[in-house]
């Protein structure tokens, strides 16, 4: 948890960086931790989802199937040439951290498509409020 709390300041500090999210509708619907937790990470996110640095897109119920729903992936682009582009998946397994080619080009495609399928950030932001109001 600790280290969850320590990547998120990564946001905050000043010069932070960059996050853009692209979340299932199901990651803010889902009740994990009873209704007042639901309540509190939506609004949380909702805060996020304000700062400048912080692109937030939610994908809805009524899209279907998609391709982000084979599980989570971060993509990292650092500003310093020295720092490779990697994508990092979390798996059942264990953590892997991608930093072939292919297999960047490939999670970047699969971004670009969930991309075009998620709401723009204005109607995440309708979306979640929603969520919060109803949590």
């Amino acid at each position: 948890m600790q280290a969850r709390i320590e990547r998120q300041a990564v946001l905050t500090k000043p010069n932070p960086l960059q996050l853009w999210a692209i979340m299932d509708e199901a990651a803010v619907r889902r009740m994990v931790g009873g209704r007042e937790v639901m309540r509190e990470q939506a609004q949380h996110l909702a805060r996020l989802a304000d700062e400048p640095q912080v692109t937030l897109q939610l994908i809805p119920f009524g899209k279907g199937a998609h391709a982000g729903m084979t599980g989570s992936f971060v993509h990292m682009d650092f500003p310093d040439a020295q720092d490779p582009e990697l994508v990092y998946v979390d798996t059942p397994a264990g953590d892997l951290f991608l930093e072939s080619e292919a297999e960047i080009r490939r999670y970047k495609s699969m971004f670009e498509h969930l991309q075009a399928v998620a709401l723009g950030p204005d109607d995440s932001a309708e979306l979640l409020d929603s969520v919060c109001r109803s949590e």
